[in-house]
């Protein structure tokens, strides 16, 4: 295995030992951020390739240069799309809101209660 493929095994390794989605969030902006993550230096690597491609004689080679490209493209679309992933994993260590339940007992949510029946006269029985 090469030693990125070591470096992003054990990426994913303390990802999985994590014991807060903070910390967890940390490892996948390693991955994510649009400056310096491993998806933006995976696409400069892959625009790198295609010009690489380009300069070969061959007549493949600016096939290749294309795939590349379109590789590049692909994978900074990936990383625009995940571009809210940190800040919503980081969300999960939020509980939800608790929700208001109405008590029986409370003023608002009483029934009144019926007064006592009275006779013609007006009296209380």
């Amino acid at each position: 295995m090469s030693e990125h493929g070591r470096h992003l095994l054990a990426l994913t390794d303390q990802l999985n030992g994590t014991e807060t989605y903070d910390q967890a969030a940390d490892l996948v902006n390693q991955i994510l951020d649009p400056v310096d993550g491993a998806l933006e230096r995976l696409a400069d690597f892959f625009e790198a390739t295609g010009e690489k491609a380009k300069e070969s004689d061959a007549d493949d080679g600016f096939d290749l240069a294309q795939d590349f490209e379109e590789a590049a493209v692909d994978i900074r679309r990936l990383n625009e799309d995940l571009h809210l992933a940190v800040d919503r994993m980081r969300a999960l260590t939020t509980s939800p809101p608790e929700r208001s339940v109405r008590s029986t007992h409370s003023p608002a949510g009483a029934l009144p209660t019926p007064a006592p029946p009275t006779n013609v006269s007006g009296r209380r029985r």
